[in-house]
């Protein structure tokens, strides 16, 4: 259906909404079930707009709609919406990995529809913490963490100089979506977007197995990997090892360990 169509079906047949998208979690929660059903060849219009107000993407009820990582498609050289007044409704597109893109709203796509005050947000990782973060760090949700921009470093030193600025220190692990998604924030807020990050996953030694420094598992997948051209990172085969945040989006992205980025450095717990 339509948009206004798929819009109107939740309404009066379900009772119910287009789906709001109101938290990382949330959408990942989404996209998670769509690869459990195996409903991997549609895509899907969720509540989000532009309509009469171009770029200031809204739900129908005038709500903030998310923008930025980890909801919009993002490729090494631009981030979704980029349709301008052509394309003004939101859709989880199952081409761009099920990422929200911005299209013609007489497109004809499936539907999610969302009972209202069904879903309860995950806090995990946006609360912060009273207690203070040591010198050099500074809290990002739940953790404290430090951006070393005066270091442009290889991976492998890069780690080093996370334990040189304190021993507990290390190369930061993001195991949820809610903390990417305040690293994120962090980043816009502090006008630090300038700069490539190195986080601490590694698939060095086991090609495709990706881990943190601690060992656990990289999550795989929409929405913590970027996308480039057709496919979705990691893209770069036994030549690329390391990972890191792109400045064009702060998606994971996987790149040779030999690069010179900055450490975003984790204080252990």
């Amino acid at each position: 259906m339509t948009f206004a169509e798929a819009h109107e079906v939740c309404i009066s047949e379900r009772g119910a909404t287009l789906a709001v998208i109101d938290s990382a979690q949330h959408f990942k929660d989404i996209v998670d079930y769509i690869h459990r059903k195996e409903e991997l060849t549609e895509s899907f219009w969720i509540d989000g707009i532009d309509v009469g107000h171009d770029g200031h993407w809204t739900t129908r009820e005038g709500e903030n709609f998310p923008m930025g990582t980890p909801f919009w498609a993002g490729f090494p050289d631009y981030q979704e919406p980029n349709g301008g007044t052509k394309e003004n409704c939101a859709h989880m597109n199952n081409g761009q990995r099920f990422y929200i893109n911005d299209i013609d709203c007489n497109s004809a796509y499936w539907f999610i529809c969302e009972q209202a005050n069904n879903y309860e947000k995950s806090n995990k990782n946006v609360s912060t913490s009273d207690s203070p973060c040591p010198f050099h760090y500074v809290r990002v949700g739940s953790k404290c963490l430090s951006f070393l921009h005066q270091y442009k470093l290889p991976w492998n030193e890069a780690s080093l100089q996370c334990g040189y600025l304190d021993p507990k220190g290390e190369l930061a692990i993001v195991n949820d979506i809610e903390f990417l998604r305040a690293i994120f924030l962090h980043l816009e807020e502090e006008w630090l977007t300038d700069h490539n990050y190195w986080i601490g996953g590694t698939d060095e030694g086991h090609e495709g197995n990706w881990t943190w420094t601690d060992g656990s598992a990289v999550p795989m997948g929409t929405p913590f990997w970027g996308l480039y051209n057709d496919a979705q990172e990691p893209a770069g085969g036994t030549t690329e090892n390391y990972l890191f945040l792109s400045n064009r989006d702060f998606y994971f992205r996987d790149i040779s360990g030999s690069n010179h980025l900055t450490p975003l450095c984790q204080m252990i717990e």
